[in-house]
């Protein structure tokens, strides 16, 4: 079998890992690594993406219409795949062993996502963009700042004031408390109880990226929130796929 490729986006963070969508690749390199499937990593600056994706690759776009990783190209089948679910969906369909969206949960990993991300972190996403700005290769940070705007609805990009960060770090605590219900509920270790799924790993995809942008104090605050669940969940996922992010 050849190596599945995997296009990521390098930084000035340790081993260049931090975006959380590759991740997931990783998400999607945790599926291909729980999968026990070989892949190859090739690095595409952030700038870059568009053009890479659109005439290098031949990669389609993503929701909003926007060339935007993960993106595997798999040379034993000749398919290219964008956005991190339809990769996962692509991988099972295609390598079925070792599923990571157990059967008919299709649409529960879908929704699962998007509220995930707007419950636990949309009211303090400007303070994770500012931390995330800093390990950017420099060479991206015009572009980064474009394109989140773009996505923010802003058209001007301001510093968060000492004031905000400490609202927005609040608000991060607040809609992880309400994440930590849905784990309570679950009964069990994973979302979906005794169930590993590709949702336990958009989790632990943003723990894996806090850990890279938030400094000492902060990480040491956020790992002792809801019992330490985070840190555990990332630990867990990393011992469930054999991986180390």
């Amino acid at each position: 079998m050849h190596p599945i490729i995997l296009y990521d986006i390098p930084s000035k963070a340790p081993n260049n890992i931090w975006a959380p969508n590759p991740a997931k690749t990783r998400h999607d390199r945790f599926c291909l690594e729980y999968k026990g499937l070989p892949y190859t990593i090739v690095w595409v600056e952030f700038k870059d993406i568009p053009m890479t994706m659109k005439c290098k690759v031949g990669a389609s776009t993503t929701e909003g219409g926007r060339y935007t990783l993960p993106v595997i190209k798999d040379p034993n089948t000749g398919f290219v795949i964008a956005d991190s679910l339809a990769i996962a969906e692509y991988l099972d369909k295609t390598y079925p062993e070792k599923p990571v969206i157990p059967r008919g949960a299709n649409v529960l990993m879908r929704l699962f996502e998007p509220a995930y991300c707007s419950i636990a972190y949309g009211k303090a996403v400007k303070l994770i963009l500012t931390k995330t700005l800093e390990i950017l290769n420099d060479s991206n940070r015009e572009y980064f700042i474009q394109t989140r705007l773009e996505l923010l609805g802003e058209t001007l990009w301001e510093a968060v004031s000492e004031e905000n960060v400490q609202q927005q770090w609040e608000d991060l605590k607040k809609g992880l408390d309400e994440i930590d219900k849905w784990y309570q509920k679950s009964g069990g270790k994973w979302i979906m109880g005794d169930t590993f799924s590709f949702a336990d790993m958009v989790v632990a995809c943003r723990t894996m990226w806090w850990n890279k942008i938030f400094d000492e104090e902060q990480l040491r605050e956020l790992h002792s929130w809801n019992g330490g669940r985070w840190a555990r969940i990332l630990a867990d996922v990393n011992t469930e796929c054999g991986t180390d992010l």
